[in-house]
């Protein structure tokens, strides 16, 4: 079966869920493991997230993740 399409609206709200995922749970493998996702699925929302608004929301290294002012 091919996948559904998915509306931009509905993109732009799991964008936002997910980095909300990531926020609290402060890393995008634990918010990978809460949505079910590889985590690359969940860097790449945060990419286009903060392409689409034209801010960094987070601060990532390789040992954590941070909330940036905008975020």
């Amino acid at each position: 079966h091919d996948a559904l399409p998915i509306s931009p609206a509905m993109d732009r709200l799991k964008q936002m869920e997910t980095f909300v995922a990531v926020a609290a749970r402060g890393s995008l493998t634990a918010a990978a493991l809460a949505e079910g996702v590889a985590p690359a699925i969940i860097g790449r929302r945060m990419d286009a997230l903060e392409a689409r608004l034209g801010v960094k929301l987070l601060l990532r290294t390789t040992r954590r993740i941070s909330l940036t002012h905008e975020g």
